[in-house]
């Protein structure tokens, strides 16, 4: 209780306080009523004529009523509502017809890719076919050609006469003495005995006309 008189007396000084300076600005501003003149400068400040000064009452029981407390979830200034989305105008005729025209377009052109990815994969598919036909009837590849044996000699010299030579050969164990004419191993004809080299025949029928040239080797 003495808290609140203790308000009251400050709140009423302060209305005065405020009315006191209302009068003081409405006298040097040179309205309202009439002061009583000041003195010279340097004089003592000149009082306020109180009689006049209009003090508005104080309503203690709205100051002494309880605040409302704070309620969280109430108005936001920061909060914006949703902005409204303007309805489009309606369309012309104009545009009508040209949103139509485009969307037949679009359709025509579609019609028209399909109708090209149809032909070229009916294309595709015809080559296909036809080359497989093709492999089909195509006879079966020829067997490989059959290879001479291998010569496993070596040509190390001659001995004799230039006209009647008798090459000498190695087969890895032994030394082989042949003339031209003479079969060798049972697949092989000397064919020629050289000076630096010795060319071989071959038995087999299968390799007729095939020859085989050695050069002379220098070990064995």
């Amino acid at each position: 209780m003495g808290m609140l008189k203790e308000r009251k007396k400050e709140l009423l000084l302060g209305a005065l306080l405020v009315a006191i300076a209302v009068v003081v600005w409405q006298n040097l501003a040179g309205g309202g009523a009439p002061v009583s003149a000041g003195p010279a400068p340097g004089g003592p400040v000149p009082r306020v004529n109180l009689e006049i000064a209009k003090i508005y009452p104080v309503d203690w029981a709205s100051m002494s009523a309880p605040r409302p407390t704070y309620d969280p979830n109430g108005r936001n200034i920061f909060t914006y509502g949703a902005i409204p989305v303007p309805t489009p105008p309606p369309l012309t005729p104009q545009e009508k017809e040209a949103i139509e025209k485009a969307r037949l377009a679009a359709e025509e052109e579609r019609k028209r890719q399909e109708l090209l990815a149809q032909q070229a994969q009916a294309a595709a598919a015809s080559q296909a076919q036809a080359a497989a036909q093709a492999q089909a009837n195509q006879p079966p590849p020829a067997p490989p050609k059959p290879q001479p044996p291998p010569i496993n000699y070596k040509f190390i010299g001659y001995v004799g006469p230039s006209e009647n030579k008798i090459a000498v050969l190695h087969d890895g164990n032994d030394l082989i003495f042949v003339r031209a004419g003479e079969k060798i191993g049972g697949q092989f004809k000397i064919l020629e005995i050289g000076y630096e080299s010795i060319k071989f025949g071959y038995t087999d029928p299968r390799f007729k006309g095939e020859t085989t040239t050695l050069p002379m080797s220098s070990s064995y």
